[in-house]
């Protein structure tokens, strides 16, 4: 099984974009945006850097499984647009389920709201996480 941290992380900015930062994922160790092939990508993820506290709490929850995804296709948003953080501008997702003892995320993609999901990246097995280290891993942020 795979352990999930929550790492601090500087979006690298060019001419005007907002510099930001945010807590990254790491499994086993690996930034994943590097297991999903995206480094040089302008990506982030919705954790750390809002200012909206509901809304962080919101997102919080769907990752852990407490609420549903704020998307009509019910995919949880991994990585968004570094500037909005919104889906319009597209997202990397994915599905979060819960087996009781572990949590797997699986069938990663590129998805907008207007166009869906657009792309798929199934040369991306799925992550496999313990229960308690997954649920543990959200609680210290």
């Amino acid at each position: 099984m795979n352990t999930l941290i929550l790492n601090k992380a500087t979006r690298k900015i060019g001419a005007n974009q907002t510099p930001r930062e945010y807590l990254d994922f790491f499994v086993s160790g690996k930034s994943l945006q590097t297991i999903l092939n995206i480094e040089t990508a302008d990506y982030i993820t919705l954790l750390g850097w809002r200012t909206n506290q509901d809304y962080d709490r919101h997102v919080l929850d769907v990752f852990r499984l407490k609420e549903k995804s704020q998307i009509d296709s019910g995919r949880v948003m991994i990585y968004v647009c570094p500037e909005c953080g919104d889906i319009d501008c597209g997202a990397i997702t994915a599905i979060i389920k819960d087996f009781g003892d572990r949590i797997i995320w699986s069938d990663f993609g590129y998805e907008t709201n207007y166009g869906g999901l657009t792309e798929t990246y199934d040369q991306i097995e799925p992550i496999e996480f313990d229960r308690a280290s997954y649920f543990s891993a959200f609680s210290k942020v």
